[in-house]
């Protein structure tokens, strides 16, 4: 009878000392905890177990997997960070598609001077040039008309193809650079009928300058009455242009195809 009084007195110690109170298990688990020693009366053999609340379980840290580093991102850092980045890196970077890896490689070989590389050079331009790099468009043409595709016929064909697709969605560079090919034969062959074509698309479309060389273009030689008369509805349009020189230069030449503009302006002033 002792004995199991002991136990309830300790049991109910325990609760007041450890702040557990009698747990109802219709409201939270419960678990059996050894009584402390300082509540045993016989330390010598194994403390009772009481009911009291369970220890909260340690939570289980999930290690994630680290993901895989993209060695192409990790040089193209480098390189937008202006650090040192190796040839073959730079070259590894070009070839899986990067635009500014192409343009910058085309430059390094460029900047060789070798005759015997400079056509890679003209490739990483065109393939930068394809990708959207807009810049790497006048160094192309630059290289194109040095001949540098001169016994490679299929990539003077690409080059010429994708002068074509981008003079078509209105770069003016690319435009003008295939103008000015066309007209002087080199290195695709003459073809004026194109040049002309060329011309109009983007004088009717809007662009102030393509009117001003187009009006130049109608006007030069011996032109007919009719070509005169061409000339000047594109040197209206190259009048309203918001570029100075391109104004003046179709005002100026305005007035010589029509004195009678003239003699009006002077008298309004």
């Amino acid at each position: 009878m002792i004995r199991p009084l002991i136990l309830a007195l300790a049991a109910a110690s325990l609760a007041l000392a450890t702040g557990l109170a009698v747990v109802n298990p219709a409201n939270a688990a419960t678990c059996m905890v050894r009584v402390p020693e300082s509540l045993s009366s016989d330390s010598e053999r194994a403390r009772p177990m009481v009911p009291g609340k369970c220890k909260p379980k340690e939570a289980k840290v999930k290690h994630r997997a680290a993901k895989p580093v993209d060695p192409m991102k990790l040089i193209r850092n480098r390189m937008i960070a202006g650090k040192k980045v190796s040839y073959r890196e730079l070259q590894a970077l070009a070839d899986s598609g990067d635009d500014l890896a192409q343009l910058n490689l085309a430059k390094r070989i460029e900047a060789d001077h070798d005759p015997e590389t400079i056509d890679a050079a003209a490739r990483y331009y065109r393939r930068a040039a394809e990708n959207g790099r807009t810049s790497a468009i006048r160094p192309l043409i630059r290289l194109l008309n040095a001949d540098v595709f001169l016994d490679q016929p299929k990539n003077l064909a690409a080059s010429r193809d994708l002068l074509e697709k981008l003079a078509g969605d209105g770069d003016a560079v690319a435009r003008d650079g295939l103008i000015a090919m066309y007209r002087t034969g080199k290195p695709f062959g003459l073809d004026p009928t194109r040049a002309d074509e060329l011309l109009v698309a983007a004088a009717k479309g809007g662009d102030a300058k393509a009117a001003l060389d187009l009006a130049f273009a109608l006007l030069s030689g011996t032109p007919e009455p009719a070509q005169i008369e061409e000339a000047k509805g594109y040197l209206k349009l190259a009048a309203a242009s918001d570029t100075l020189n391109v104004r003046t230069m179709a005002e100026n030449l305005l007035r010589t195809l029509s004195p009678q503009l003239t003699a009006s302006t002077e008298t309004t002033e």
